[in-house]
């Protein structure tokens, strides 16, 4: 009996052993006698499950200046921490500030858009066609998976931007507030030469403002024979000279994006409202007495910039805020051409100046200027990557990163208080955060903030500061109602306004501005204007809007 015992458990051990060793293996033998991959299969799938970006991908972008933000990718560790982060390569498609609409809608036409593009397209009739053809692709209706993304795109501008209940963008969110709109449009001066020429208080009118230019122009104080008011895009002019009498009207530069006013009991653009005469008199006046650049129409790429920095005009028009001030002025050109002058005590930012009701406006578009856009061609597996990547890059972690740079190395944080360490700009360490930083969002809110070396140097940041601090607590935003402005109707969808056309249009006229503003509104009516507004209105007053 012992002993067969003792054989019952020496074949139950070497069954046991047979079938740890047989389980162990990568391998097993099937009903036909064949050999198939077990185990290794489903650890694959287990660590498929532990990360969902086991697979790589290649993203094609198409945004401003991306090759210069992926121009030294092997050094650039904030480059490697997020494409390794998301097992991402970057396909660059350059795009410039001339030819980005027309790219874009040659790409959307000719079925070869990137995975990503960005553009302000939000009102247009390509951006409807997108939309309804399946050109661009939709967000999922559940956004839970990507938590940051959510909460980042529920303010009512965003979501009044649904089409039967999807989004078919990220908008690409600028600012806290409208009142951030003023650093948009930005007018540099030569406060130097203004003190050169007698001038002893920074202008609050535009009599001040006109009699500055003028002073200066005459006293040359350089030799250089400056013009008067120049601009780095003809598109900024509606920014600056409708806030003489009809601030409402400022506008982007889309053609899509004008705001609608009451006036005499009915909505109407507020480019036409009975204020524009005025502003465009108060522009053609400047314009007569020589204060605008006569080339102002002709301004290419950087060309308003050279021109300011190199003493040959007065003041600049620039978009960009005191970022722009530092980096395309200061930085690129100012310190090459007067390295011993010091920048800020040199020049100054024109206030917003009096309108005629006596009231400071600042121009206003939105808190977010341009979109993402994903092109429908896109798999799910890669629509999934790409939100992932987008709801890192608004996440609190996300926006450390490309706003501070790497955590112990670039700054530090004492509780919640950032810490600098490095303050060189992190664009010239790392400049894929020229793509990161503006790819999910342009939030330029944070560089108004002492602690944030976006703008690297202090005294130019310092007095961002101190400029948007004044712009809240003394300017007044425009009334309009946003609704209106994002309102489809038959005769609206397929209607622009570009006011910076029409602007100069105006300023070269020979005509009176009467006459010549005339003629421009009588153009629109041919293309529909009184048809849109009465059907706007009955739509408004459909929806119980008045």
């Amino acid at each position: 009996m012992g002993k067969i015992k003792g054989l019952v458990s020496s074949l139950l051990l070497l069954f046991i052993l047979v079938a740890i060793v047989g389980c162990g293996g990568n391998k097993r033998a099937t009903e036909d006698g064949h050999e198939q991959t077990s185990n290794l299969n489903e650890k694959e799938g287990e660590k498929s499950k532990e990360n969902p970006f086991a697979e790589a991908m290649e993203l094609s972008i198409a945004v401003w200046d991306i090759e210069s933000s992926l121009s030294d990718t092997e050094n650039d560790e904030i480059y490697k921490m997020i494409t390794e982060k998301f097992n991402i390569s970057i396909k660059p498609l350059g795009i410039t500030w001339d030819d980005y609409a027309q790219k874009i809608q040659m790409w959307a036409a000719s079925n070869q858009l990137p995975d990503i593009f960005s553009i302000d397209a939000v009102g247009s009739q390509y951006y409807r066609k997108w939309v309804t053809q399946g050109i661009v692709k939709a967000l999922p209706e559940d956004l839970s998976k990507y938590p940051y993304l959510k909460e980042y795109l529920n303010t009512d501008d965003i979501m009044g931007l649904k089409e039967n209940g999807k989004l078919f963008a990220i908008p690409r969110k600028t600012w806290e507030s409208l009142k951030y709109n003023s650093l948009d449009r930005v007018i540099a001066y030569r406060w130097d030469w203004a003190k050169a020429a007698g001038i002893e208080k920074e202008p609050e009118t535009w009599e001040e403002f006109s009699a500055l230019l003028k002073a200066v122009m005459e006293k040359n104080p350089e030799g250089t024979q400056p013009v008067g008011l120049t601009a780095g895009n003809v598109k900024l002019i509606g920014g600056f000279f409708w806030l003489y009498s009809n601030p409402a009207a400022t506008s982007d530069g889309s053609g899509n994006d004008f705001k609608w006013i009451k006036e005499d009991g009915k909505f109407i653009p507020a480019v036409f409202s009975k204020g524009a005469l005025s502003a465009l008199n108060n522009m053609k006046d400047m314009n007569k007495q020589g204060l605008i650049d006569p080339d102002i129409g002709l301004i290419k790429g950087d060309q308003g910039y050279d021109k300011f920095a190199s003493g040959k005009a007065v003041a600049i028009l620039h978009a960009g805020g005191f970022l722009n001030s530092y980096k395309k002025i200061l930085k690129e050109r100012w310190s090459k051409i007067y390295p011993d002058n010091q920048f800020m005590d040199s020049v100054k930012v024109l206030k917003p100046l009096k309108s005629v009701d006596g009231k400071r406006y600042h121009p206003v578009f939105k808190t977010y200027w341009s979109e993402s856009y994903f092109s429908g061609k896109i798999s799910e597996q890669k629509m999934d990557r790409i939100l992932s990547l987008y709801d890192f890059l608004v996440s609190k972690e996300g926006r450390e990163l490309v706003w501070y740079g790497i955590k112990d190395a670039d700054y530090g944080k004492s509780g919640e208080t950032i810490e600098i360490i490095e303050t060189e700009p992190l664009y010239d360490k790392y400049p894929s955060l020229g793509l990161f930083q503006t790819l999910a969002e342009w939030n330029l809110t944070d560089n108004y903030d002492m602690n944030n070396p976006a703008i690297a140097d202090p005294d130019v940041r310092k007095a961002g500061v101190e400029y948007i601090d004044w712009v809240k607590q003394n300017t007044v935003t425009p009334e309009f109602d946003i609704r209106l402005t994002y309102m489809s109707t038959p005769t609206k969808d397929k209607f622009t306004v570009f006011d910076h056309d029409d602007l100069l249009n105006v300023l070269l006229s020979k005509k009176s501005t009467e006459e010549a503003w005339e003629q421009i509104i009588e153009s629109y009516k041919a293309k529909g204007l009184d048809k849109m507004i009465e059907e706007v209105n009955l739509k408004a007053k459909e929806l119980g809007i008045e």
